[in-house]
């Protein structure tokens, strides 16, 4: 097969070609990166017979490619829209095969803020327009298609580092309110805003190290859950760290849906 099999047309909104990332060089001062929702990523990867973590495309909508040659691909991560011109119809979480000249467009998302389009063999890069597969897996497709989870439920938490920077009752706040996500969330982090959680220091926190799903509280009292770009360091005081199993319901929470969290029982009762 051709090494650029792919065209891009259009790259829509906030696409990028995205790996799982670099776990393990926060001492470095570098966060994972890669793909917010690595679930889905690794998801799209095995369908095709992948392994789980090379590269595919993170898209919120708008991608359009064209196929230079026949290639198999899956989409996972948010349900979408999608259409094939040219080909067979391509659905959510099954591996289909595009033929030569097909064009696949990735409309509008329902319900999460993530599409991940990976393709078999993965993206080993891009020049310009053309992208770039790598080498067959050799390994068999998925035989059988996923099925999406639900995006609604409750993201588990765990007492963060910093109860004592917060009035009691705080923890119980963070999990029983009913908070929405703002416009200016991003790869760095899942902006909220609720009721505001009221601290009970209001100095300054020498910056401490931070963790993807930590639940940092800036003065304004309105959480931040860090995501895959986040800083290595910070200086406001984590009230709460996301399950790392739960870490994808936080990738897929697009602008204006509700947040809601819980608790093991174990959390203590502050």
């Amino acid at each position: 097969m051709s090494s650029s099999q792919l065209k891009v047309v259009a790259w829509g909104i906030a696409t990028s070609v995205r790996d799982a990332g670099r776990p393990g060089l926060a001492h470095l001062g570098r966060s994972r990166g890669g793909a917010v929702d690595v679930a889905a990523l690794q998801l799209g990867n095995r369908l095709v017979g992948n392994p789980p973590d090379v590269a595919g495309f993170e898209t919120s909508g708008g991608l359009v490619l064209r196929c230079a040659a026949p290639v198999m691909v899956a989409v996972a991560g948010s349900p979408t829209d999608l259409r094939v011109v040219g080909g067979p119809p391509l659905g959510w979480g099954a591996p289909v095969v595009l033929p030569a000249s097909a064009v696949l467009h990735v409309g509008r998302l329902r319900g999460g803020a993530r599409s991940y389009l990976c393709v078999r063999g993965g993206i080993s890069g891009t020049d310009g327009a053309a992208v770039h597969l790598g080498a067959d897996p050799n390994a068999a497709a998925a035989a059988h298609a996923a099925a999406p989870l639900p995006l609604d439920r409750p993201v588990r938490v765990w007492p963060g580092p910093r109860l004592d920077w917060f009035t009691s009752g705080s923890l119980h706040a963070l999990v029983t309110t009913v908070w929405e996500v703002l416009p200016a969330s991003n790869r760095v982090g899942l902006r909220l805003t609720g009721m505001p959680l009221v601290r009970a220091r209001h100095d300054e926190l020498a910056s401490e190290g931070l963790v993807e799903g930590a639940i940092q509280v800036p003065p304004d009292g309105h959480p931040i859950v860090m995501l895959a770009d986040h800083p290595t360091t910070g200086g406001y005081p984590v009230i709460a760290v996301v399950d790392p199993a739960d870490l994808w319901l936080v990738a897929q929470r697009p602008a204006g849906t509700e947040v809601r969290f819980s608790r093991d029982r174990r959390a203590g009762t502050r």
